[in-house]
């Protein structure tokens, strides 16, 4: 590892081993902020992938209903009912921060109290239960896709702080702190060696004034 470029003096020894504590303390809790993010992250694919499977399951059963409509109304039936079809609240979105990583909070849309979600009010017979069969569980399927798609998200933002975490403390394990402490001995070995010479210097002098007198 290439020493620092700085001068030989004590100044900057002392600086120097003053950044080499605060580095060694950085380096520290950005281990520790590592193993929470890497421990978050787990916890969240896990949730994550548990919810994708159930939401799968119930995507592929609305869809067949979704298809029995199709059937029964065609695409432009479809479209027709579609646009009576009562929407979605509004959906409120905020962040909290875990260990510095922003991670989305999403609020579903309120259900209006007791009031059943309307379906889509095809014409009565059977030709319209697929319809109604439809929106109803597509409208339930949305708070959890809501959440499925906060923890997915999170998950995201996790790895890529993770990620920017790993990198600073691959930078101050292989870089920084390896050229500080290359560039302290060199320091403390030069100044060692210039003391050794000034005191040399030193008796060679006393010697000559004392052969001298």
């Amino acid at each position: 590892m290439a020493r620092m470029a700085v001068p030989v003096t004590k100044s900057n020894l002392l600086r120097l081993r003053a950044d080499l504590v605060f580095l060694h303390a950085g380096r520290d809790l950005l281990d520790q902020k590592r193993e929470f993010l890497a421990d978050a992250l787990l916890t969240f694919e896990r949730e994550a992938q548990a919810l994708r499977a159930r939401v799968e399951a119930k995507l592929a059963s609305a869809y067949e209903s979704v298809a029995e409509a199709h059937a029964a109304h065609g695409e432009r039936g479809l479209d027709r009912l579609a646009l009576a079809a009562k929407p979605l609240g509004a959906i409120e979105i905020h962040e909290r921060s875990l260990m510095g990583v922003s991670v989305p909070v999403v609020a579903a849309p309120a259900a209006g109290g007791a009031e059943r979600p309307p379906g889509l009010r095809a014409a009565t017979g059977d030709s319209g239960i697929a319809a109604d069969a439809a929106a109803s569980q597509l409208r339930a399927l949305v708070p959890e896709l809501i959440e499925l798609a906060e923890l997915e998200s999170s998950c995201l933002r996790l790895a890529r702080g993770l990620s920017a975490v790993r990198r600073k403390l691959n930078a101050l394990e292989n870089v920084h702190i390896p050229g500080h402490r290359e560039t302290i001995g060199f320091i403390s070995d030069q100044l060692d060696e210039r003391e050794r010479e000034q005191l040399f210097q030193l008796k060679r002098v006393l010697a000559l004034e004392g052969g001298a007198s």
